[in-house]
């Protein structure tokens, strides 16, 4: 009989050894095929170890049912492909109301890429009407109903862009299976791609050499990112196309050399040369600035330097709340129209981040004031 500290040992043991092939699907070269195999050697490794332990053994095929979910969603492969891949975590059932929503959105992406929109609000709705019930529950037991309303909310803007689908509308960002199949990339576009992979390659391998260890000195993973950038930019071609790739690129090294200097506790000159150097090259969309800034100002404080930490939440604070006002305007004249929400950030997007950066500001504002 398998005893409470075996089991505990092998759910660690599982939930390594899945995020290491979770991490080695990225690879886009990776079929879906392939991945599959990875994770049901996987599973039958752990079921065999597992014994007679049920409960052990059904959080196994969970596991691995979630993993290959959600390399269907990446990987694309045939529907059909796809929607047994959804019975099977579906049977196995989830261990949370948390992961019931991950798994049906995976499986509703699936629907919305294959336009398939009947399909994913069979799957959608009842999930939405669920979580409306634990919403009004939680109310009424003064619970926190924080994490139902931002549910809710992201799955409610699929919801309506399942039913623009059903109407013959495309949501904007969206890209379905008839696009993909119907996009004819021209070289330069091809190779651009072959060198977002070897960017991602280069980073990828720099990092590891410190993240662990943490032996190396700050210098020294500053070049080796230096080396990966100037690389990718010598090998980049002319036109437009390869001037926004260099931008990505110069942005990418700026922001790596930041975690690096924050990460290896670097005197906080250096920390905040390498944030200027980030912000004079600009961030590679506004979630990464969010997370990025949020990053740079907890160093701040770690420096005991709350005022350079506020400089730079305020703002972006203010920015926020202006975002979300925004924000509700422009979906309440969309859905006027029955338009489908969009790609922009959501209002659950902008309040979360208020929260967070005002709890922030707050901890700044007091370290500042002093005992």
């Amino acid at each position: 009989m398998t005893t409470e500290e075996e089991m505990n040992q092998l759910g660690r043991e599982m939930a390594t050894a899945s995020d290491a092939l979770l991490a080695k699907s990225l690879d886009q070269s990776r079929s879906f095929v392939e991945v599959v195999d990875d994770f049901r050697r996987l599973e039958a490794e752990f079921v065999a170890r597992m014994g007679d332990n049920e409960f052990g053994v059904l959080q196994t095929r969970r596991r691995v049912a979630e993993a290959i979910l959600a390399a269907a969603e990446s990987k694309h492969p045939p529907f059909e492909v796809c929607r047994e891949a959804w019975n099977n975590a579906f049977r196995l059932g989830f261990g949370s109301i948390q992961q019931e929503c991950l798994e049906r959105w995976l499986y509703v992406e699936c629907c919305a890429y294959d336009e398939q929109p009947a399909e994913g609000l069979a799957v959608l709705e009842p999930l939405l009407a669920e979580l409306e019930r634990l919403r009004e529950e939680a109310r009424a037991t003064q619970k926190p109903t924080r994490f139902y309303e931002d549910e809710i909310e992201q799955l409610g803007d699929l919801r309506d862009e399942l039913l623009a689908q059903q109407r013959g509308q495309l949501s904007p960002g969206r890209i379905t299976r008839r696009m993909d199949e119907a996009y004819q990339p021209t070289p330069e576009e091809e190779r651009i791609d072959e060198l977002h992979d070897a960017l991602r390659e280069g980073r990828s391998a720099v990092f590891e050499t410190f993240a662990e260890s943490r032996d190396r000195s700050f210098a020294e993973v500053a070049t080796d990112y230096r080396k990966v950038e100037a690389d990718i930019v010598s090998r980049a071609g002319e036109g437009e196309a390869f001037q926004a790739l260099v931008l990505e690129v110069r942005q990418e090294i700026a922001k790596d050399i930041l975690k690096a200097a924050c990460m290896l506790q670097q005197p906080f000159e250096v920390c905040r040369e390498a944030w200027s150097n980030l912000v004079g090259v600009g961030f590679t969309s506004f979630g990464k600035q969010c997370r990025l800034t949020e990053f740079y100002a907890e160093s701040c404080g770690e420096n005991q330097k709350p005022e350079e930490g506020l400089a730079v939440v305020e703002p972006l604070l203010a920015e926020f709340e202006r975002g979300l006002e925004a924000e509700l305007q422009r979906r309440s004249e969309a859905r006027a129209k029955l338009e489908p929400p969009g790609n922009a950030p959501s209002p659950s997007f902008y309040r979360n981040w208020i929260q967070s950066l005002g709890e922030l500001r707050d901890k700044l504002e007091a370290q500042r004031k002093g005992p």
